[in-house]
């Protein structure tokens, strides 16, 4: 960093420091990005082979073991690429960027994908039953998604942060469909309904709805279009019409198991036709980072092109440093700035405040990307109080908070907030 002749950096400096921080920023927000999709990959991959690993236990070995086989070798691929965008995160040369949080929610995905092998190996050998593995994939699921939450919670560039918080809850609202898938292929194939799966089903479709409701309010038009597309595609009548048989079920409904079979095949369509999706925002979201960056660096040397004309102003050539702030945005309407003539200071002037202008601007846009990923926070954590002091299933958490909310009259949000704050005054 130059110095002053009083052996302090000066103005220009600092603005150059300024724009070097925010490129670094966003060449890990770039890898980030990268980490993001290669997670996106492996959901996909693993939600794929659950619901094969479903099948063949539920069949008792007899049907979907090529398939569980092939798919078990895609997930092996994408945990390659996936450890492979970690290791190129250089996180422990990057923790204050990353963040604690995310660099735990990180380290706990690692941890339990390290434990998969166990898990198919069960598999295979018919040695667990569907319900558990189904739970387990499901919760490493999970723990890669919260990867991809607590990412966009620390992007700092706004555009950048609610793509990520659209792709989070699409992808979210795609394992809620793949959950959904589960659990109505196990009540097809048991031949009878009652128990939870009516209300199990509906919980599930009102979580993917809220996803999908969040993705639609933060998603670019052309990945919404392609979701628009993927709806008409997906054969949404059949999907709603054996959704309609579950959720009306009980004790004395008698399912013929073939629909197992079918609900299966329509659900699955939809879910890799789902994946369409995921890949127009994956793509969406490497070119945006790209961009940002190609953004940041190109304005960097505009910057450096300020500071370079320097020496042509102290040698008396006032009207070329003009011209050239002039033709970068003008000048400000300021007497001068300390040490320099009025022409220069006030460009030096106008370039600090317009990067001013630019970082707060950026900082309000940000904040409202937040505001959908604070919510959820604050849900979930009225969610755990309730399931941790009243002894409640996740489920019987939402429908009790839900249930609340309507006879309140209020959101949601607003009855988990004060059930939190009344949480701290007893603590």
């Amino acid at each position: 960093m130059a110095e002053t002749s009083a052996g302090r950096p000066d103005a220009t400096d600092y603005l150059i420091a300024s724009k070097e921080c925010e490129i670094q920023t966003l060449e890990q927000l770039l890898r980030m990005g990268q980490l993001v999709v290669c997670i996106s990959h492996l959901v996909h991959a693993l939600q794929r082979e659950r619901g094969a690993s479903n099948m063949y236990l539920g069949s008792g070995g007899e049907r979907f073991g090529p398939e569980l086989q092939a798919w078990q070798r895609d997930s092996c691929r994408y945990t390659g690429q996936f450890h492979q965008a970690l290791a190129a995160l250089h996180l422990r040369q990057n923790t204050v960027q990353a963040g604690s949080r995310l660099l735990n929610r990180i380290g706990y995905a690692v941890h339990i994908l390290s434990d998969i092998d166990r898990l198919r190996d069960e598999v295979d050998r018919l040695a667990i039953p569907a319900a558990a593995a189904t739970q387990v994939y499901t919760e490493l699921v999970q723990g890669l998604l919260a990867v991809v939450f607590e990412a966009a919670d620390a992007a700092v560039d706004p555009d950048i942060a609610r793509l990520l918080v659209a792709m989070f809850h699409f992808m979210q609202g795609k394992e809620l469909t793949g959950q959904e898938r589960a659990a109505g292929a196990a009540a097809f194939a048991s031949g009878h309904g009652g128990g939870d799966i009516s209300p199990r089903i509906q919980h599930l479709i009102e979580g993917e709805e809220r996803c999908f409701e969040v993705f639609a309010g933060f998603v670019d038009p052309a990945s919404w279009a392609v979701w628009r597309q993927c709806q008409q595609d997906t054969g949404l009548i059949e999907v709603e019409r054996l959704r309609r048989l579950l959720c009306t079920s009980n004790e004395r409904t008698a399912f013929d198991p073939r629909l197992g079979q079918r609900w299966f095949e329509v659900m699955s369509v939809r879910i890799d036709t789902m994946q369409q999706v995921e890949l127009c925002l994956a793509a969406r979201l490497e070119v945006l980072c790209a961009g940002k960056l190609n953004g940041a660096r190109d304005s960097l040397a505009q910057h450096c092109s300020v500071v370079d004309l320097l020496p042509r102003f102290q040698q008396g050539q006032d009207d070329a440093f003009v011209v050239f702030c002039s033709a970068q945005g003008g000048l400000a309407g300021s007497d001068g700035y300390h040490g320099l003539s009025p022409q220069l200071g006030r460009s030096l002037i106008e370039l600090l405040q317009s990067q001013s202008r630019r970082l707060q601007q950026m900082q309000d846009e940000l904040n409202n990307a937040r505001t959908a990923l604070e919510e959820r926070k604050v849900v979930e954590r009225a969610k755990g109080l309730l399931m941790t002091h009243r002894q409640l299933s996740e489920e019987e958490a939402h429908q009790l908070l839900r249930r609340t909310s309507m006879e309140q009259g209020r959101r949601q949000l607003d009855v988990a907030r004060e059930l939190l704050a009344l949480a701290e005054m007893w603590t």
